[in-house]
């Protein structure tokens, strides 16, 4: 082969090598098989770090989304554990000390986890609160089911029909090849992610880049989600029309990076399929105002 040619397939396969690198990590890499995640899944649920506060007689699951754990619910759960039994857990691969090890499920996989997290609590129905990740793996509950009998959204809504804005692909694909990435090059993209591609600041306002996590261990969701929707693989969104369990969906008013559709609001709307509220703040407007979302899910706990 004359020089000049091997030459110039050097320089394109360099200059293809991170689109190869990609296409390889999102062939290759896939979830635990089926039937092993059946066998190991009393072994995962078990392992769940959770906490259980408060005597009420109704139950109450939080769950959490990225970058969080358990713990972002503490200012929730002092409020309202003094009313209702509250559970929160920590999905796997969240954890705040690292074990080392990467999670290798699926959304639908995580969906079974909680499921049978929520069935051994032992508590019949139980409410849902769920933020970010955890309000998309809780959005199945909206449809009538055996476990759940209301849901609380924080922040999390849905498009819908909509285009989804050109931010919230960029952020989450970044996320994703995040995940395929040897640990400190995965650090590095999800804190540019935050910083340069989301600018937290435009997600909520009372957040900086250090008050986040730039763990790649936890973008395994945004791997998933962007496998399933390459692959056409992407499970088909419940409709509006199919929602059959009580819900609010609360979300922060100060962000310029929006995670639901205003049209989604006004069908939920016309067609009493739900509460919308508003309230000052962020995405983690949970913290920022507390007591304001503390007061607001209560009030619709108990009218609901």
């Amino acid at each position: 082969m004359k020089k000049p040619v091997v030459i110039t397939l050097l320089i394109v396969l360099t200059l293809l090598s991170p689109v190869l690198y990609l296409v390889y990590s999102f062939t290759m890499n896939g979830p635990i098989p089926n039937e092993e995640f059946e066998q190991n899944l009393p072994d995962i649920v078990s392992n769940l770090e959770y906490q259980i506060e408060g005597k009420g007689d109704e139950t109450l699951v939080l769950i959490h989304g990225y970058p969080d754990s358990l713990e972002m619910w503490d200012k929730q759960v002092e409020y309202l554990k003094d009313y209702y039994t509250v559970v929160r857990f920590t999905l796997p691969g969240f954890e705040l000390n690292d074990n080392g090890a990467r999670p290798h499920y699926d959304m639908q996989q995580i969906r079974t986890i909680i499921d049978h997290f929520i069935e051994g609590l032992g508590k019949g129905k139980v409410t849902v609160l769920a933020h970010d990740w955890g309000a998309v793996f809780a959005f199945k509950y909206l449809e009538k089911n055996d476990l759940v009998d209301r849901v609380v959204l924080f922040d999390i809504g849905s498009f819908g029909k909509e285009e989804r804005p050109k931010i919230n692909v960029k952020y989450t694909f970044a996320l994703a090849v995040a995940w395929t990435l040897p640990e400190s090059l995965g650090e590095k993209l999800t804190r540019y992610t935050a910083a340069d591609i989301l600018h937290i600041e435009d997600v909520d306002p009372h957040k900086t880049i250090d008050d986040l996590r730039a763990d790649p261990r936890m973008t395994y969701p945004y791997w998933h989600l962007w496998k399933s929707v390459l692959s056409k693989n992407l499970p088909k969104s419940l409709e509006v029309e199919e929602y059959g369990t009580p819900f609010l969906f609360i979300y922060g008013e100060d962000k310029k990076v929006w995670f639901h559709a205003d049209s989604w609001v006004e069908k939920v709307k016309s067609m009493k399929k739900g509460q919308v509220e508003s309230v000052p703040g962020g995405h983690w407007f949970m913290h920022s105002q507390p007591e304001v979302a503390n007061q607001k899910v209560h009030r619709w706990l108990q009218s609901n």
